[in-house]
């Protein structure tokens, strides 16, 4: 597949990413530093619209797969989804704040279910039509690196332009309820510009439903819950999400308070893990041809794991030297991430070898709704963790509780990762292996 094309569609996933990144890293603090909810009910509204919405991931998922328009069986979810990011996402860091605490969950709730409802539009067809683009496995894989290439790009804008106004903002004194308001609006505008950019790009495809066989949502959960190689991918996948986001979400906690850094030394290490993790995926393309996929996929998830429990509580106050350190290994690990989205393809393959028709939106709105699902119940622990360790909004923690945001950031994310990675190597690659041999 051609450099040019390939980059305008994965130049999705960095409108995308910078948007997802901003609300991951930001959303929480703000609602508790500077609008002083308390972290359990930020939490809760946020956790509480990504599980509903990813109720819908698998559904618009299998609607993309049997759709009809003159654009298309994909496009249309894109653009929609491009349209509904942008006030959504300017809702929810420009909430109305005069009628009090209920007020303010209630809009945070509906802002977030608006906000995801709008990138699942855009993410499941655009995913899918990744295991449309190529058959081929090595290809497939470097699909997969240059989504996530651009995915890192995304992050990056996430973190720097968040970071400019928010610097701009403190030397000119505005307040930050009015510069996170004018941070939403351009991360949505750019996000929007990607997506669109991206379905100009893309051939018109349409759907080509089985006139034999009657396809209905239940009927094909049933058939993929039987896909015992996605079911163990998706658990496996499911806890890795866990651990990724109640590490993002905590990520401003640790570094602010347990580390003690500013915010151009967070946006330094941040950049550190996001160009690393970018370059890596050199290296986990060239292992997956050598070796396969299994092994690196298992070496990656489980280092990852194991570099977290043992780094994160025991660096210095205000020293940059670990947290880079962490940064640049963090950032190998986790390139190995594009292998398993690569076995999701994989596994609706295996499905479409069976059934002959293609499943492809449905399987990747399930692995975006294991991804969502997993986010929103981190969310939502990582939030009542907090509270239950001691953290109080708008009140600086002591000692002990930095500690214990230490602990949570490191051994209990770690933990998961480990055992994830054992999931997936004694059950999901087991699962592949006897049913690509059959």
């Amino acid at each position: 597949m051609r450099i040019l094309p390939l980059s305008l569609y994965a130049l999705a996933e960095s409108g995308i990413f910078a948007v997802e990144f901003f609300v991951r890293l930001q959303l929480l603090i703000y609602y508790t530093d500077v609008l002083k909810i308390e972290s359990y009910l930020a939490s809760i509204a946020a956790g509480a619209a990504l599980v509903w919405d990813a109720f819908v991931d698998p559904y618009v998922g299998t609607l993309s797969d049997t759709f009809k328009s003159r654009w298309g069986n994909r496009k249309p979810f894109l653009v929609a989804g491009a349209v509904l990011i942008i006030p959504s996402l300017f809702w929810i860091f420009a909430p109305y704040t005069a009628a009090g605490t209920v007020a303010i969950f209630v809009q945070l709730l509906l802002s977030n279910l608006l906000l995801n409802t709008g990138i699942t539009l855009v993410t499941v067809p655009h995913a899918a039509i990744s295991a449309e683009l190529s058959k081929d496995a090595a290809v497939r894989v470097r699909i997969f690196a240059a989504r996530l290439l651009f995915a890192n790009f995304g992050l990056i804008l996430g973190l720097v332009i968040p970071a400019a106004f928010m610097g701009s903002g403190r030397s000119t004194g505005t307040a930050p309820y009015e510069v996170f308001s004018q941070i939403a609006l351009v991360m949505g505008v750019i996000c929007f510009a990607a997506v669109i950019v991206c379905v100009l790009s893309l051939k018109t495809t349409h759907s080509e439903q089985q006139k034999s066989a009657e396809r209905s949502f239940l009927n094909d959960l049933k058939l993929a819950a039987r896909n015992r190689f996605f079911v163990a991918l998706f658990i496996a996948g499911f806890l890795a999400y866990i651990a990724v986001a109640i590490n993002s979400t905590l990520a401003r906690f640790y570094y602010d308070h347990f580390l003690k850094l500013n915010e151009d030394e967070l946006a330094l290490v941040l950049i550190v893990f996001i160009l690393v993790w970018s370059f890596s995926v050199v290296l986990w393309v060239t292992l997956a041809d050598k070796f396969g996929k299994d092994l690196p996929a298992t070496v990656g998830i489980v280092g990852l794991g194991f570099m977290t429990i043992f780094s994160y509580p025991f660096f210095p106050e205000g020293k940059l030297a670990g947290p880079i350190a962490a940064a640049v290994l963090g950032g190998i690990f986790t390139g190995c991430i594009l292998l398993f989205d690569s076995y999701v393809a994989d596994a609706a393959d295996i499905d479409s070898a069976k059934s002959g028709q293609n499943r492809d939106g449905l399987y990747f709105g399930l692995w975006k709704f294991g991804i969502k699902a997993s986010r929103g119940v981190a969310v939502a622990l990582s939030g009542m963790l907090l509270w239950a360790i001691g953290y109080q909004a708008g009140v600086t923690p002591d000692e002990t509780v930095k500690f214990r945001i230490a602990l949570l950031f490191g051994p209990a994310v770690g933990s998961i990762f480990v055992l994830s990675g054992l999931v997936f190597y004694f059950s999901a690659a087991k699962a592949r292996r006897a049913a690509t041999a059959t």
